[in-house]
């Protein structure tokens, strides 16, 4: 018999393994923790400045679903919202739009088919500070930007989509990377699945993200080597034109999440496989033993610094952030010695994430401080949202991050 993961957008207490691909919110008010002090660091360890507060914040949802009700939001994401990918205004505009790119679904995928992600389609909000938000009704199905192919089109991409990274070329030009899903059956020991099969493609935008033109086919497709598909592409650009183009993607055997790399001398038009880079730990005791899926890379200090979301069991498990870091983008040491940075419903979290964070989304901020945006959900009743965390000294370690 197939299996049925999810009949409804909030019974996933089946599907948890599932949330590592993108995490699947009910508004919790903002609470304070008192007489809250950080632990000393010294200097030798480079770290956090050490003080102590009297009380601090929590962090709160900053995006979440839309109102079913309401002509002014898009209903597409009525279900869910996840996976944040922000871009500040662009160089030229400095006092411009921040936009947010993310997916979400409103219960169910392209034709009514049950889900147990929460991809979909994919919408943009936009904002003056990176934080406040404000929708935009998009011109495809239910208000979103991109959307999956028609059922029964054959198309690579026809169950559901996802953004998966958006990479600006100038003022107006936009290139989004994107992950899909075909109607294909994957059997699995545990049954069998349509929306798996997954591939990563490309869709363009000349108007700053209203309104894209997909590539015809996939940029990159599965390897059975890898996994059941390659998913949730993060792409890192450089300016000197000589140097690759690095994209960083998941995929999934059935036993463990694993992070794989591709590069590209064409700026993203094709691109090669480069191999495993990072996977979860070996003891039992590791947070990431079962695996490391959604992540985020950016350019840190003299190197990159990769966020990931690790998993510690396959049906059901803790969704927590970690760290890594590479000198090359190929050869990468987790940091705080393989411990989570951050945990669901601990430290700056709140309430709102006790069942899971994940989709981490790292920017480098003028400052040389580091905001994280993520998604969250407290339990299984409550819908996904998306919400962000900052270290001003920009550090990664526990101790660092604060709410805003």
């Amino acid at each position: 018999n197939n299996i049925n993961y999810c009949s409804d957008i909030e019974d996933y207490n089946r599907t948890q393994f599932f949330l590592l691909f993108g995490s699947m919110i009910i508004l919790s008010s903002r609470s304070i923790v008192l007489t809250f002090s950080l632990a000393l660091i010294t200097a030798e360890t480079s770290l956090c400045h050490s003080f102590s507060v009297s009380s601090v914040k929590t962090n709160v949802p900053i995006l979440t679903v839309s109102d079913e009700s309401s002509e002014k939001e898009p209903n597409f994401d009525i279900g869910c919202v996840a996976n944040p990918v922000v871009l500040p205004p662009h160089k030229d505009c400095p006092d411009g739009e921040w936009q947010c790119y993310y997916y979400g679904n409103a219960g169910s995928w392209n034709g009514g088919r049950n889900c147990f992600l929460p991809t979909g389609s994919s919408g943009l909000a936009v904002s003056k500070d990176g934080l406040s938000w404000t929708k935009v009704i998009g011109k495809e199905s239910d208000g979103s930007i991109l959307t999956p192919s028609s059922v029964g089109s054959g198309e690579w991409d026809s169950v559901h989509t996802g953004v998966g990274d958006v990479i600006r070329i100038d003022k107006d030009e936009l290139h989004m990377y994107y992950f899909g899903s075909s109607e294909e059956e994957i059997k699995m020991d545990y049954g069998n699945s349509v929306g798996l099969r997954m591939r990563i493609g490309r869709a363009k935008s000349f108007d700053n993200g209203r309104t894209w033109t997909k590539d015809s086919g996939y940029v990159l497709d599965y390897d059975e080597t890898e996994g059941f598909f390659a998913s949730w592409p993060r792409i890192v650009t450089f300016d000197d034109d000589d140097q690759a183009w690095q994209m960083y993607y998941h995929s999934f055997d059935g036993k463990k999440w694993r992070v794989y790399y591709a590069e590209s001398s064409d700026k993203g038009d094709t691109w090669a496989r480069k191999g495993l880079v990072i996977e979860g730990g070996e003891s039992d005791d590791d947070f990431d033993n079962c695996g490391i899926g959604t992540r985020s890379v950016v350019k840190w200090r003299d190197g990159l610094l990769m966020i990931y979301e690790g998993v510690d069991g396959v049906f059901t498990s803790t969704h927590r952030l970690g760290a890594a870091f590479s000198k090359d983008g190929e050869n990468w040491a987790k940091l705080n010695e393989g411990k989570p940075i951050l945990e669901p419903g601990k430290g700056p979290m709140g309430g709102w994430t006790k069942q899971v964070i994940g989709t981490p989304f790292v920017l480098n901020m003028p400052d040389g401080s580091l905001r994280l945006y993520h998604c969250a959900k407290s339990g299984p009743d409550s819908k996904m949202g998306i919400g962000a965390v900052v270290s001003e000294s920009g550090d990664i370690e526990p101790e660092c991050w604060t709410a805003f």
